[in-house]
């Protein structure tokens, strides 16, 4: 069962609600303007309503696979899977893949599978990151900021090792994903931070 949700939490992960409510809106894709299609980038360029449903979708598609992995007691392996599973079709979309093109940064469904299995944990990390992506105006410094608070919280708060694990793994993916973007705001020291 574990295998086939993580596939069927890829496929649903590569559904992009901002790609499709900015193509609606103005008929080209969020790169076409050097944005993100994820909430920031839906709300920026089709509205809040968009932005609203999309980071909501974006959520719902991290973090229902992970409850149901949890609810289910997968073993680790299967676990880790379905919760990276979302997260890598909506960086990755399959129908993206073959044209070698990207899809979101990842954080929607990474905060989504995190909030499942750590959710006391990852709150505080998420609302600290809040305010300081309010203060800086750049969406993106909410996971820079939660990923690491949250990982520290759920080792000082003894989350299962399982669970630990798979929030790693979440991260990591976000990470991988993200590392252009890092090193670009870490080479201009923050002069320019991109949507």
């Amino acid at each position: 069962m574990g295998w086939w949700l993580a596939l069927a939490a890829y496929l649903v992960g590569s559904i992009l609600p901002a790609e499709l409510f900015v193509r609606w809106r103005t008929g080209r894709s969020p790169h076409d303007f050097e944005d993100n299609p994820g909430g920031g980038g839906a709300w920026r360029l089709a509205g809040p309503l968009a932005g609203v449903i999309t980071i909501l979708f974006d959520l719902g598609k991290g973090a229902i696979p992970t409850a149901i992995a949890l609810q289910a007691g997968l073993r680790p392996p299967e676990l880790i899977a379905v919760a990276v599973a979302p997260v890598i079709g909506h960086c990755w979309p399959f129908y993206k893949i073959i044209r070698l093109d990207r899809g979101g940064r990842g954080l929607g469904p990474a905060t989504g599978a995190l909030f499942a299995m750590a959710f006391r944990e990852v709150v505080p990390a998420y609302i600290l990151g809040a305010l300081v992506a309010y203060r800086l105006r750049w969406l993106p410094s909410v996971g820079i900021v939660a990923f690491p608070l949250g990982l520290s919280l759920m080792l000082l708060w003894r989350v299962p090792p399982e669970r630990l694990t798979a929030a790693f793994a979440v991260m990591l993916v976000v990470l991988v994903r993200n590392v252009g973007l890092l090193w670009t705001v870490l080479r201009t020291r923050g002069a320019r931070l991109p949507h």
